[in-house]
């Protein structure tokens, strides 16, 4: 039985899962691929029907191949070997403005591979996406 905890940064979140480094960062084109990869899986795990989806070429156009991208991205990376990073997860995100005032982040899809769930990436990536304005 697990046993919710008091956190310290980068812990997990329930007793005897073990900790995951990882960093987050803005996504680039070379993510692309691996970053759709894991829409398909959070397609197919929450049931998201065809008509919702995009495909890869319009993915990459409209989010990396454009001076003003329809959606923002960001990427958890877990270091698996001394130089080689995986995508462990990633959040969706667009901005929206309503009239003249301040811009009203949107959260599309926040997705992390059920190995690295409950290790905090989820609300780590989540963090990041409401702190945008450091970013973008």
């Amino acid at each position: 039985m697990s046993i919710a905890k008091q956190l310290r940064p980068m812990e997990s979140l329930i007793e005897g899962v073990p900790l995951v480094n990882y960093t987050i960062r803005p996504a680039t084109v070379e993510h692309c691929d691996k970053i759709y990869t894991l829409i398909q899986e959070y397609y197919s795990e929450y049931g998201i029907p065809s008509n919702r989806q995009f495909d890869k070429t319009t993915f990459r156009k409209d989010g990396f191949e454009t001076d003003t991208p329809n959606f923002r991205c960001f990427v958890a990376l877990s270091k698996s070997r001394a130089e080689d990073y995986n995508i462990i997860g990633f959040v969706l995100w667009f901005r929206n403005f309503i009239g003249n005032s301040n811009p009203q982040v949107w959260l599309e899809a926040l997705f992390v591979t059920k190995k690295y769930r409950q290790k905090r990436v989820e609300q780590a990536l989540f963090e990041h996406t409401i702190q945008v304005d450091n970013y973008y």
